[in-house]
């Protein structure tokens, strides 16, 4: 039998979906496992979104649509940037794809060829160096770390930055680390694409996730010479609890969303419209969920960090944004339990689902080893459940 598209194996096989994997099992055999490893909102899809995607097919809005996406969503999106973004892209420049991940592959389609270079911070979200690798560009990954803020610099930028270096991703509020950049780190990263003439993908899906004052500030807003060579990718899957729903959005300039248009026309045509229409129902709701959902997760954040911190040896980051804790654990490395020795991070990963029923991330699948993740949005019950089992399971190591 002839071998499988080459392209297939630049892709490696992920650790957090073998972790999910192994919880799934767990879960299905009717054991009491927690998980602390899925992005998503605890809460569930605002009523009014629900009740729209109900009406729409009782009207029977059930055939193809415009394959950049409903215009009206579009012009949703559109006020909606320019509201809360500052952002100027009409409805022609935005394309409504399947979530913000099918926003971010359809972007580096666009954008990237054999041989670019894409400059990467991390610790970063696991698709980000993947799908490069999988369009046959290189990864760049530009180093952070906890004193830093975990926060990419003009600087190290710069330095980064070669005659085929081509975009640089951003993720603020960041996964796995919650890292916020402000306007003024922003400003200076900007004048860094723009003298060095590159392209700019901007992943803003936690921007209303931020606490302590914090505030979410758009790349593309800082000037017209970096709007021209920024994609803002923005999405309903976080603020407003709609992953299973799948509705991402793009901004791009007009050459750039064309292409994007054109792509997903042989791609996936357009997300379906139930979910387009519950979408354009949250966006224009007023926002009182996302405030709702913010400061659930504010008080999810603030019962997590207390606990993790009076962990002894682990060393926590605390997030200004999104709903993950990223924190230090190569204290615990070398440790062992029962003739297990944690020799990295995914090995402390297996041993608390193993024995103590609660899944984590392995620091090593955002590229930083000796790291862990967890995700805080939950159940206040729940998150303390679990926070009982991992200040077990690490005592436990020796």
């Amino acid at each position: 039998m002839k071998p499988l598209a080459s392209r297939t194996g630049r892709i490696a096989t992920s650790q957090t979906v073998a972790i999910d994997a192994k919880f799934k099992r767990l879960k299905a055999e009717g054991r009491d496992v927690l998980s602390l490893g899925a992005g998503e909102p605890d809460l569930d899809t605002p009523e009014d979104a629900k009740a729209a995607a109900i009406e729409s097919i009782r009207a029977g809005h059930t055939k193809y649509s415009a394959v950049a996406g409903l215009p009206s969503l579009r012009e949703a999106v559109s006020r909606k940037f320019a509201r809360d973004n500052a952002l100027a892209y009409p409805p022609s420049d935005i394309v409504i794809s399947g979530g913000a991940k099918h926003c971010v592959f359809n972007a580096l389609l666009a954008l990237v060829e054999a041989g670019d270079e894409v400059l990467i911070p991390t610790p970063c979200w696991v698709t980000y160096p993947e799908l490069v690798r999988f369009l046959e560009g290189a990864p760049v990954s530009i180093p952070t770390d906890m004193a830093g803020g975990f926060k990419l610099t003009a600087a190290g930028l710069d330095r980064s930055v070669t005659p085929k270096s081509k975009l640089v991703i951003l993720n603020s509020p960041g996964n796995p680390t919650g890292a916020v950049y402000s306007e003024k780190e922003l400003r200076d990263l900007a004048k860094v694409i723009v003298d060095r003439d590159l392209y700019c993908l901007s992943d803003e899906i936690y921007e209303h996730i931020v606490y302590d004052g914090n505030r979410h500030v758009s790349i593309g807003a800082l000037g017209p010479e970096i709007f021209a060579r920024t994609v803002t990718i923005n999405g309903m899957s976080k603020a407003y609890a709609m992953t299973g729903w799948r509705i991402g959005y793009t901004g791009a300039p007009p050459h750039l969303a064309a292409a994007i248009a054109s792509i997903q026309s042989h791609g996936t045509h357009h997300p379906a419209n139930a979910s387009q229409y519950a979408a354009q129902a949250g966006l224009e709701s007023g926002g009182g969920f996302v405030e709702t959902l913010r400061r659930h997760l504010e008080e999810c954040r603030d019962l997590a960090m207390k606990r993790l911190s009076g962990i002894p040896g682990l060393r926590v980051f605390p997030p200004q944004g999104a709903f993950y804790l990223f924190f230090d654990l190569k204290a615990y490395l070398g440790k062992s339990h029962g003739g297990r020795i944690m020799s990295a991070s995914m090995d402390i990963c297996e041993y608390l689902l193993d024995e103590h029923l609660v899944a984590t991330v392995p620091g090593s699948s955002f590229g930083l080893e000796g790291h862990m993740r967890i995700s805080f949005a939950n159940d206040l019950k729940v998150l303390s459940a679990a926070m009982d089992r991992l200040e077990k399971g690490f005592a436990a190591l020796r």
